[in-house]
């Protein structure tokens, strides 16, 4: 069994990136737990003076970091960039070892976030997360009312979504960055 984190860029209740990595979890295969976490709207501050020992927040996003096999990250494109708050998040686990070549794909629920992405990639792969970029898969939502159950039941869309879930899984599984 692979334990992967889903993490939403958005803090938004109703965001696209939100919807779409909870419909990955309804449609990911049995071999593969994804859970999704809200901890990055919790997380204080990056600031390396700060004791990680005395912030449990911190320690339960590290844990959860370094417990999981693989990533997979949603996140809108604000100004060409992504959200402070998942910047945050990953500043905090540049201390530690706890994504030390760790897998991360995205879910990217819109056809115009590009440049978000290219940078995002960039900043985890310099955390040595290693990008498993075959897997990525677009779903275009923008400006949708989808729910997860609409996603879910679009063949279209969930075909795409279970493609790209065993992909990442077999490439995890193979660890073909390693050859």
């Amino acid at each position: 069994m692979l334990n992967i984190v889903a993490v939403s860029g958005s803090l938004r209740n109703s965001s696209t990136n939100t919807t779409l990595l909870d419909a990955a979890i309804h449609l990911a295969p049995p071999d593969l737990s994804i859970k999704r976490t809200d901890l990055i709207g919790q997380l204080p501050l990056f600031n390396p003076d700060l004791d990680v020992g005395e912030i449990e927040v911190v320690q339960r996003w590290t844990a959860l970091m370094r417990e999981s096999n693989a990533l997979i990250l949603s996140t809108p494109e604000y100004a060409r960039g992504y959200p402070g708050a998942l910047k945050n998040a990953l500043d905090w686990l540049v201390q530690g070892d706890a994504f030390v070549e760790k897998p991360f794909m995205f879910f990217v629920a819109s056809e115009r976030a590009h440049a978000s992405h290219t940078t995002l990639a960039v900043v985890i792969s310099t955390m040595s997360g290693v990008h498993i970029s075959d897997a990525d898969v677009t779903i275009p939502l923008l400006g949708t009312d989808n729910a997860v159950s609409d996603i879910v039941q679009n063949d279209l869309f969930s075909s795409r979504i279970k493609n790209a879930l065993a992909l990442f899984s077999e490439q995890i599984r193979s660890k073909s960055w390693q050859s």
